[in-house]
């Protein structure tokens, strides 16, 4: 049976909407069981959004089954996701979460119900992620035999993990006073982009509220890996202004061009990091370009 699927949602209904019906084109959508957490209104600003959003999510079809939870009290993005995912591990072994931004590819479920499988049992796999560097910034070359790869960073634009895995976060993010004054610790946790401890440092000074820098923490401080597609499942149309620490300038966007094929390679046996694909991939979070993207988001915060 394929893994289940929360959905989490707030006051973008045309948005959320979009997401839905992407996601009940996929292969697996007709077998899938989705829960949709539409959060309340922060304000009297949001309550036709948010009231939208919960017509959207009730009117949603496709799916095996589709249930609504409601939330009466704003929780915010980040304590949305976590409480969400937290009722949902307490049930289930296995979880696909897509935020209300990602549009997938027909095969993104195939995909991520394929590698949950795949890698249930490999414990150092920390999650599965469906989306990728676009190829015009990451091409895997052709003699690169499997559909996908590993690297040392969580990505939360549509991906899945286990209850196992997920249960090692702890949000309050232990840890954190002796890696901010450990200049090697730091440089290590920059393997996958040199943005990451800036947006940490940001997180624990109050200038952001991600869910999603905290879950990287978790699985850098496990030694975790994050297998990722050799091409993007899912794009993000929250790069619209309309998203928490988002902007308006998608650097990331992508066609999918290459999706329908990714099923037609095999997954790697053994999970480990590709040296070349690593480097390749950190270029694509370092530079002068994802410097000024974490100081917009810290301005955005």
């Amino acid at each position: 049976m394929p893994a289940p699927i929360a959905v989490f949602a707030f006051n973008r209904p045309d948005h959320l909407g979009v997401t839905l019906q992407a996601l009940a084109a996929n292969r697996l959508a007709g077998e899938s069981h989705v829960t949709i957490f539409c959060d309340a209104p922060r304000g009297p600003k949001d309550a036709q959004g948010c009231q939208r959003v919960v017509e959207v999510a009730r009117n949603a079809v496709g799916f095996a089954s589709v249930t609504v939870v409601q939330r009466e009290a704003n929780h915010g993005c980040a304590a949305s996701v976590i409480s969400g995912t937290t009722e949902m591990f307490a049930r289930h072994e296995r979880l696909i979460v897509i935020e209300d931004d990602i549009v997938t590819s027909p095969l993104t479920l195939a995909y991520l119900n394929q590698a949950l499988e795949k890698y249930q049992f490999v414990p150092a796999v920390f999650s599965i992620s469906a989306w990728a560097p676009p190829q015009r910034m990451l091409r895997v070359a052709d003699r690169y035999r499997f559909n996908s790869y590993f690297i040392r960073r969580f990505h939360c634009w549509g991906w899945g993990s286990w209850r196992d895995r997920w249960a090692c976060n702890d949000w309050s993010v232990p840890g954190y006073a002796e890696y901010r004054n450990d200049a090697t610790m730091r440089t290590a946790h920059t393997e996958a982009g040199s943005d990451l401890p800036g947006m940490l440092d940001a997180q624990m000074a109050g200038r952001i509220d991600s869910w999603a820098i905290r879950a990287e923490f978790t699985r850098f401080r496990s030694g975790g890996l994050t297998l990722y597609p050799r091409v993007p499942l899912v794009r993000n149309i929250g790069m619209d202004g309309t998203g928490r620490h988002c902007g308006t300038r998608d650097r990331y966007a992508d066609d999918l061009r290459g999706a329908e094929s990714i099923l037609e390679r095999p997954f790697s046996d053994v999970a480990y990091v590709d040296r070349q694909l690593s480097a390749a991939f950190r270029s694509v979070y370092s530079g002068r370009r994802i410097l000024d993207k974490v100081r917009r988001v810290l301005r955005l915060g």
